[in-house]
């Protein structure tokens, strides 16, 4: 029947997402799956191969819940501290961020389409996290800090809308430092927002970049042997962001996962000149989902700003959100 095959591919398609770091988002890697989710991996392979098996009896109700609550399991993403921040309960709303904004002497953010949400974080004034002793792994915060990108006292202000379910990730400090980047994903379509910084030199022109450099910006939370056959289809002058050139550009490459198999991703990158450093917001899904979320993708990018502020106006705040430093571990 067809619930079955539905099911089937659902279990299918968790199972080789836990099998991968990360497979459909250009989020950090994450962290080797935990005992729980290799044996729910396992089990949902079993159930889907079951599932497949021709002549097999309807699914009662009582076993067709138990395998969607299986699903659900395999299809949630393997994350620990040390990876990133997830703001299961991020909660910011626009006029709460039109206050922020206010306070640091910015505009107000475009209006909110219907069906997302407003996402708003500072990050910087950190080093990357220290994991062994001696390997460093750079954040957004340690990359848009080094070589002077970021002054004493500045921070990164990024701000953007995001799809309605998607589940945000912030950075997160611990005594070794600052790891992961700002993000908003779909583990189980396999849409993603993530917001990258590389730094340039000075008298760079955004818009002169060659497309080598997009390729390192969009990939850098990626290893070489993540992704094959990176290229840019579209770059174009954007308006500017606040008065900081911007281009906006489409993208395509293809995600190599652990389990051997190969994912086409595709999608639309917002790229501003902040001072010292190019930033972006790669937003992207799978080549099967492109057609259906093509708008819905366009119009994240879009919304993309990002700005230098001072740290001190922190003190002017008038609603208490948590924007002016990474979630430190073991922090509601």
């Amino acid at each position: 029947s067809a619930m079955p095959k539905l099911l089937s591919s659902a279990l299918l398609a968790g199972a080789c997402l836990i099998g991968s770091a990360d497979a459909f988002s250009l989020s950090p890697s994450l962290p080797s799956p935990s005992l729980r989710s290799a044996a729910a991996s396992s089990s949902a392979s079993s159930l889907s191969m079951q599932a497949q098996q021709g002549g097999a009896a309807p699914l009662s109700r009582r076993q067709a819940l138990s395998l969607a609550a299986l699903a659900s399991l395999a299809l949630s993403p393997a994350q620990k501290a040390e990876a990133a921040g997830v703001a299961l309960g991020y909660g910011a709303n626009e006029k709460e961020i039109n206050a922020e904004l206010s306070a640091f002497g910015l505009e107000n953010m475009d209006k909110v389409p219907s069906g997302f949400k407003p996402l708003i974080q500072a990050v910087g004034g950190n080093v990357g996290a220290n994991i062994d002793g001696s390997k460093v792994v750079d954040s957004l915060g340690s990359l848009v800090t080094a070589n002077g990108g970021l002054k004493d006292g500045e921070r990164l202000l990024v701000l953007f809308a995001y799809p309605n379910g998607w589940l945000v990730n912030l950075p997160i400090v611990t005594p070794n430092g600052e790891s992961g980047t700002v993000s908003a994903n779909n583990y189980v379509k396999g849409d993603s927002g993530v917001v990258n910084a590389k730094g340039i030199k000075e008298g760079d022109d955004i818009t002169k970049l060659p497309n080598t450099f997009f390729q390192e910006l969009l990939t850098q939370f990626l290893t070489v042997n993540q992704y094959q056959g990176f290229k840019v289809l579209k770059k174009t002058k954007g308006s500017p962001v606040d008065g900081q050139p911007s281009m906006d550009i489409e993208f395509r490459y293809e995600l190599l996962t652990q389990g051997g198999l190969s994912v086409g991703r595709h999608g639309f990158c917002k790229a501003v000149q902040c001072g010292a450093n190019v930033v972006s917001l790669g937003v992207t899904t799978t080549d099967t989902r492109f057609k259906g979320q093509k708008e819905s993708l366009k119009q994240t990018a879009a919304s993309f700003r990002t700005h230098v502020v001072k740290a001190e106006f922190a003190s002017t705040r008038s609603q208490g959100l948590n924007i002016m430093t990474p979630q430190k571990e073991g922090e509601e």
